[in-house]
């Protein structure tokens, strides 16, 4: 780490879920307001900023067991009851 690194490093808020029948993984990131992101499609999934200012907000991962570690993947709760599969 560089010399003043850790003094812009801040602690994130993160809420995440796992669809195992999917493969789906969905991170949101402190400040996700799903009324006010844009949602732009990449290699692995979805990337969604915040229509303000431009910052990440949230990543939704398809294929995730392909792409994210297994024990990550087993510490992320199914999604709650009435998400779309």
């Amino acid at each position: 780490m560089t010399p003043g690194a850790a003094a812009s490093i801040r602690r994130v808020k993160i809420d995440g879920h796992y669809d195992e029948q999917a493969d789906i993984a969905w991170l949101r990131f402190e400040g996700y307001d799903p009324g006010s992101v844009i949602a732009e499609e990449t290699d692995f999934g979805l990337r969604e900023l915040d229509r303000t200012g431009g910052r990440l907000v949230g990543l939704e991962y398809w294929r995730a067991s392909g792409t994210l570690p297994a024990e990550f993947l087993r510490m992320l709760p199914a999604p709650p009851v009435g998400v779309a599969r």
